[in-house]
């Protein structure tokens, strides 16, 4: 969890180009993919919801 934080904390302050030099491109690639698959839940969720009620 430590590591998770350092590396969010360096992502808010400096970018993806500061993550992926200071913890490598394989971290920067999988936060980056938990992102973006953490958004696409929320779109089929709020999509799936939407056409339950409609």
């Amino acid at each position: 969890m430590k590591q998770l934080r350092l590396y969010r904390t360096i992502l808010r302050e400096e970018g993806w180009a500061a993550l992926s030099k200071k913890a490598g491109r394989p971290v920067a690639i999988g936060l980056f993919m938990f992102f973006l698959l953490k958004g696409i839940a929320w779109l089929v969720l709020a999509y799936g919801g939407f056409e339950l009620l409609f």
